[in-house]
């Protein structure tokens, strides 16, 4: 009995010092937490490594490393204009000389001195020639149609189109400058596909064509090639071939836009578009822009003549301002919070889940809205006791109505399981000189994989930095777009993994995916379909095609290919935004929202759950609110809960510090290529027996890097140094914003930041600034070949092409080179990138 009551108080004591040791560990470990918590959050400064204070009168060998650090970056600001041009942003080259009599159109009037761009059929591209003359008719139109710059009369402005003169065709001169037996047809751009195509109408020889359908074209047979092409034929080609369809597309087949956006810092001008395909040179715009300036075409005097689209989009600014989004198209007032004055005031955009609910009945209903208008019409237009012009007015619907209208009814005469393909791909053969099966560009736009090396004009490092230029200004434009509209979106899938470590786009990836809610999709459908939004031209020449899908409508599981609701296009490139919009639909949730909707039906809470049309689903804690953030300086929308979505969709892409070749550098907030950090270490450092051992090595190596290990890195490479300059204030930036925004570990986000003021003065941080690349058409045509020397000079052998003098190279290009007015072709390189393809989309497409 006696043991019995030994063993019970030892049991009693025993448990009593457990239970005592655990609450002490736990509460050390609550400590522990609570510190590195302080430590996190505390860690925040606002310091960057250019402004380390060093003295300039010493020499280099003898700054400490930090200094070294400051001065070299100070090195690159200090010297753009060469050494380190590709930290230059401004536009080098924008003004283009010209004869103007070479295109002029045909009049009895006018003196013909010199030959003519209608004396020998072809295509020339000149964006600058465009541009300048458009905005100056802009600006007159403006002046005598719409002098308040009035969204009630943009449909008053029109301008005339045709794709040749906004995306370089000029591949399509081969073809036109032969005699007409000689030039290819249908067949010939079939004869090296991996198989017969499936759609026998994609194409129309010309030959074939009769009078009536050349009429309808709107060109001559001279000015055409042989073949007409209709539609993507499906299958894959060489590059040649399908650039060549795309561009036959183009020129002869794809209607005009509706409308065209000029982006402004503060606002958009707005133009309508003729629906008749028609060239610059076959108008009277320029003659008209001469006699605005007192110049006499038909005097037969005149000279060479400067156009410079800067300077006029400058005086259409001083003349007529930019019109600023309406409060009323503001639904979200998300341009107002962006915009705000106050430093610490909240910029997080709180949604409304009716914006998720966009139904059958949304749909039944805008089109009942749509045709009473139709009918009101059709009612006093044919009945002359009824006629009334204000009913017309007041009822009449707007291209973009029509357009719209035409998508709603053909979505629903279309059941899911019958959806036609809408969006076609540039899809290619591959053989040793391309790795790129096309997936990633629109076929229409295709100028060529990204990194393929067309001519020998290019080098690889050249065409890196090419691509990086179209995707950040891709979506520095989308965003610029969006918000100068009101149109809520936020970055999705890669772009959001790739912000969470930097704040910047992966150097390995060409997909951008943003997301939106499905009401706000067919809002964007509704007003804004097939519109081109260009640049602000101050920052460069961009164009852009909103193009939504027709089937956008339906919310379910797309049957087959319609997983992607709009694009946003680069039409220099066939580089693109995948748009999907997220809403409830009628699928079965994965099963792992069955907790989520257990613990709704237990509190009898509404369940909302959303997806797009490819199984990614979401609920609405997890988008709601939306973070104001930042992505390679452009201003962004993130959603909520960032780190469950990701962990969710990439089991390992919040923690792998590698990636297809290349590593994540910490102490420079980079992903760099391997070759970049071999460089810095001895190679018995990394050396292995395996790959993956190798790769663990480097990983180990790369996150003990100290400022030291900063220094070599920026000393050996001077591509790193400049994007280092580049970037390395944005994602310090980022770093901070990360401390808010995750716990201490950062991989679990901070349940609530809205009351946080120090986060918000932060976030009063993000502004669109200049872009952090050149523009494109300036670093293709003109910064490349202008420093070509000093590129070979710092380029491996192995990675140059050609070492053409870069005088040369340029005079080869000029509109006007020699001023007699023949049409010029522009050669613009394009690329082959290797990449991860869906292989069940690439094995349905050979099958």
């Amino acid at each position: 009995m006696i043991e019995v009551k030994i063993l019970k108080h030892i049991f009693l004591i025993i448990l009593f010092i457990n239970i005592f040791y655990f609450i002490k560990e736990y509460q050390l470990e609550e400590e522990r937490v609570r510190q590195l918590a302080i430590k996190h959050v505390s860690s925040v400064k606002y310091t960057t490594d250019d402004e380390v204070d060093y003295d300039r009168s010493k020499e280099y060998h003898l700054l400490n490393t930090s200094q070294k650090i400051a001065y070299l970056l100070n090195s690159v600001e200090e010297n753009q204009n060469n050494h380190y041009w590709l930290a230059d942003v401004t536009v080098e080259q924008p003004s283009v000389v010209i004869n103007p009599y070479a295109y002029l159109p045909p009049n009895e009037n006018l003196p013909r001195k010199i030959p003519t761009w209608y004396d020998k059929p072809g295509l020339f591209y000149e964006p600058r020639f465009v541009l300048a003359l458009y905005l100056d008719e802009l600006k007159h139109q403006l002046q005598s149609k719409n002098p308040k710059n009035e969204k009630a009369n943009d449909h008053l402005i029109v301008m005339p189109f045709a794709w040749s003169d906004w995306v370089n065709l000029t591949l399509l001169n081969e073809e036109i400058s032969k005699p007409m037996y000689e030039r290819r047809n249908c067949k010939s751009l079939q004869s090296r596909a991996n198989k017969k195509t499936k759609y026998p109408h994609w194409c129309k020889d010309l030959v074939d064509l009769n009078d009536e359908e050349v009429e309808e074209i709107g060109l001559s047979r001279e000015e055409m090639p042989g073949f007409i092409v209709l539609d993507s034929p499906m299958n894959k080609a060489h590059h040649k071939e399908v650039m060549l369809q795309g561009k036959g597309h183009l020129l002869t087949s794809l209607e005009n836009p509706i409308s065209m956006i000029f982006l402004t810092k503060d606002g958009t001008y707005e133009t309508q578009l003729s629906d008749k395909r028609e060239r610059i040179v076959q108008t009277d715009l320029l003659e008209r822009y001469l006699r605005r300036r007192q110049l006499d075409p038909s005097s037969g005097n005149l000279e060479l003549i400067e156009l410079n689209p800067q300077k006029e989009f400058n005086l259409l600014l001083e003349t007529i301002p930019a019109r600023p989004l309406d409060e009323d198209d503001d639904i979200y007032q998300m341009r107002q919070i962006t915009r705000q004055k106050e430093f610490n005031a909240s910029r997080e955009l709180h949604l409304d889940k009716d914006a998720f609910h966009y139904k059958q009945e949304a749909i039944d209903e805008q089109i009942s809205d749509y045709e009473l208008r139709l009918n009101k019409i059709h009612e006093v237009v044919t009945n002359e006791l009824r006629y009334d012009p204000k009913v017309i007015d007041e009822n009449r619907l707007s291209r973009h109505e029509i357009n719209h209208y035409n998508g709603l009814k053909t979505a629903n005469h279309f059941p899911i399981a019958k959806e036609p393909t809408y969006y076609k791909l540039a899809t290619l053969k591959k053989d040793k000189t391309n790795k790129d099966a096309g997936w990633h560009y629109e076929w229409r736009f295709f100028n060529g994989a990204l990194r393929y090396i067309k001519d020998d004009s290019w080098t690889v490092e050249q065409l890196e930095v090419r691509e990086q230029i179209i995707l950040d200004r891709l979506l520095r434009n989308w965003f610029r777009f969006a918000e100068e509209k009101g149109i809520i979106s936020w970055i999705a899938h890669g772009p959001l993994l790739s912000w969470y470590w930097d704040g910047l786009m992966f150097p390995f990836d060409i997909d951008i995916d943003i997301q939106m809610p499905s009401s706000e999709l067919n809002r964007l459908s509704a007003n804004y379909n097939m519109t081109l939004v260009i640049e602000d031209l101050n920052e460069g020449y961009g164009k852009y095609l909103i193009d939504c899908a027709t089937f956008l409508h339906h919310r379910d599981l797309a049957a087959k290919d319609n997983h992607i609701d709009a694009r946003f296009i680069d039409i220099d490139t066939g580089t693109y935004i995948d748009i999907t919009g997220i809403g409830i639909n009628n699928e079965r949730p994965s099963p792992e929202y069955d907790g989520y909707i257990k613990t709704k039906q237990r509190k009898g809470e509404s369940i909302e759950l959303y997806m797009d049309r490819r199984k990614h689903w979401l609920n609405f804690e997890k988008i709601s609110p939306l973070h104001y953030s930042s992505i390679g300086g452009v201003p962004v929308y993130v959603p909520n809960d960032i780190l469950s979505m990701l962990n969710s969709e990439y089991s390992r892409g919040t923690k792998s510090l590698y990636f297809e070749g290349y590593y994540y550098v910490p102490c420079l907030r980079l992903w760099l290529k391997q070759s970049k950090i071999k460089s810095i270490f001895k190679p018995e450092k990394y050396m292995s027996k395996t790959k993956e051992g190798e790769q663990d090595k480097l990983i180990e190596l790369v996150t003990q890097l100290d400022d030291e290990g900063k220094l070599r890195i920026l000393e050996m490479n001077e591509d790193v140094l400049i994007e280092y300059y580049l970037t390395h204030k944005l994602t310090a930036l980022h770093e901070m914003e990360k401390k808010f925004m995750f716990d201490h570990s950062l991989q679990q986000s901070v349940s609530d930041i809205s009351g946080n003021t120090k986060y918000h003065e932060l976030t009063s941080r993000f502004k669109m600034g200049s872009p952090l690349r050149k523009s494109l058409f300036d670093f293709e045509s003109f910064g490349r070949f202008k420093h070509m020397s000093r590129v070979i000079e710092d380029t491996p052998s192995e990675e140059v092409n050609s070492d053409n003098n870069a005088e040369e190279a340029i005079n080869d290009y000029q509109f006007e080179q020699d001023l007699n007015g023949k049409p010029h072709e522009m050669n613009q390189g394009v690329r082959v990138e290797e990449e991860v393809q869906d292989e069940a989309m690439a094995k349905e497409f050979d099958e």
